[in-house]
């Protein structure tokens, strides 16, 4: 009986060890080829909170084992460590001790409305936008769908009379919406894109709207923003069709990086970015974002994850993003009435930098802009 209860013991560890090491292989890949590998977009699946979960699930059976090897502790430590920065956790969060607002701080809205209100009722649609009472609304998917293919809208109309008042800069399937004058709204368009898969070229084509706007005496530059998707979930991983297609959505999401890349290091004023960026936590695709600051510092939720809608929301796709000059007093994570989308709302409370001296910039757009609105 003894030596049946150490050789039971012996293959548990044996399975531990090999469950360990082959998780800390697949954590040592995703830090070394997220975000940097078109071909790990299509591997990647795991929710990035897994990165912390799984090494602290090991550890408890591990310590229970009398005799635990030291490879399996050396394993589990590795992905612990490197998961750290992989999960997108915010310690932070649960100390934080948020003040009161600052009166006439801006609230700007972001939100992936998925295919608008297609399959809904328009008037609850609009119900729950109104009930923010935003300064600034970014919003995504204004758009309906045809079966797997996407196609245009115009509820320009019923949008006016819902938020009187309110300036609104369309692109593609974008909107942004603001009660502040927009001195300037374009689409950012990248060289070289190929040829668009559907008879809707500007859905393909056009993943970032840039719209300026004037806040007393300041100009905000927001960038609407919906990254290519990493991958396609209704294709089949076992296909050489699926893969074909992760690689033209990398390239695709190459191109659209630089030019928003390029659009910002061109921009001298105070900057939000927010959208479904379809970035994962600690992937090299941030670095594209950098000099920008992560807003979910300013936030009280841990694991500040947006999709799918709910509290099964695993995987962190939607993000925003300021200048550092811009104060972020506050950030929250909203679950939309069921039915309306999949992902959450981000809603912001943020306060702009004091306007430049008189002669460092009036802030009014270029002889570049395309779109200057008097």
């Amino acid at each position: 009986m003894p030596a049946r209860r150490t050789r039971a013991a012996r293959a548990a560890a044996t399975v531990l060890c090999a469950l360990a090491v082959l998780w800390a292989l697949n954590t040592v890949l995703r830090t070394a080829f997220s975000g940097r590998w078109w071909l790990w977009n299509g591997i990647d699946l795991a929710p990035p909170i897994a990165y912390i979960a799984v090494p602290l699930a090991l550890l408890l059976p591990a310590a229970l084992l009398p005799r635990l090897r030291r490879s399996t502790l050396a394993a589990l430590a590795l992905a612990l460590l490197l998961g750290a920065g992989q999960a997108g956790v915010h310690p932070g969060a649960l100390l934080r001790d948020q003040g009161p607002v600052p009166a006439g701080a801006l609230r700007v809205v972001s939100w992936n409305t998925f295919f608008w209100h297609q399959d809904g009722d328009p008037e609850r649609f609009y119900t729950y936008l109104r009930r923010y009472d935003a300064d600034v609304y970014l919003l995504q998917e204004y758009q309906n769908a045809r079966g797997d293919r996407p196609v245009p809208i115009d509820d320009l109309a019923r949008l006016r009379a819902a938020f009187p008042g309110y300036r609104i800069a369309a692109e593609g399937a974008f909107l942004t919406l603001s009660r502040h004058p927009v001195t300037m709204h374009r689409a950012l368009r990248p060289a070289g894109l190929p040829a668009p898969a559907t008879d809707w070229p500007d859905y393909w084509d056009v993943r970032a709207l840039r719209t300026d706007i004037s806040v007393g005496g300041r100009t905000l530059s927001l960038y609407n923003t919906h990254l290519p998707d990493l991958l396609n979930v209704d294709r089949n991983p076992l296909t050489p069709s699926y893969y074909r297609e992760v690689g033209s959505h990398a390239h695709r999401r190459l191109l659209h990086l630089r030019a928003l890349r390029a659009d910002l290091d061109a921009n001298r004023h105070p900057v939000v970015l927010g959208g479904d960026l379809n970035i994962l936590p600690g992937s090299a695709d941030l670095r594209w974002i950098r000099g920008l600051r992560d807003t979910a510092e300013s936030g009280t939720d841990l694991y500040p994850a947006t999709f799918p809608a709910g509290p099964a929301a695993m995987w962190r796709l939607d993000w925003t993003f300021a200048s550092p000059d811009v104060d972020i007093h506050r950030q929250s994570l909203e679950d939309p009435p069921a039915g309306l989308s999949t992902h959450r709302l981000i809603q912001l409370r943020l306060s702009l930098p004091a306007p430049p001296p008189t002669g460092a910039g009036d802030g009014r757009p270029g002889p570049e802009d395309p779109k200057a609105q008097p």
